[in-house]
């Protein structure tokens, strides 16, 4: 798939690709170049680290952290 890169280094990513990598507006990526080649991988928040390593039973404690989040 090609795209064009824009006045300023910018560069939009189609929704297709944004879906599949789960990707949305305001959330961080991490960019690296490896053999010539650009990559982009979506930086995981706290919240998506957390998950599954500990056990919350607190709901309001869970709804904090992910409205820290934001």
């Amino acid at each position: 798939m090609e795209v064009l890169v824009k006045k300023g280094g910018i560069i939009e990513l189609p929704s297709s690709i944004l879906s599949e990598i789960n990707l949305c507006e305001g959330k961080r990526v991490a960019l690296s170049v490896k053999g010539g080649e650009l990559l982009i991988k979506p930086i995981k928040s706290l919240t998506d680290q957390l998950i599954g390593s500990i056990k919350l039973d607190d709901q309001k404690l869970i709804e904090e952290i992910i409205e820290s989040e934001d």
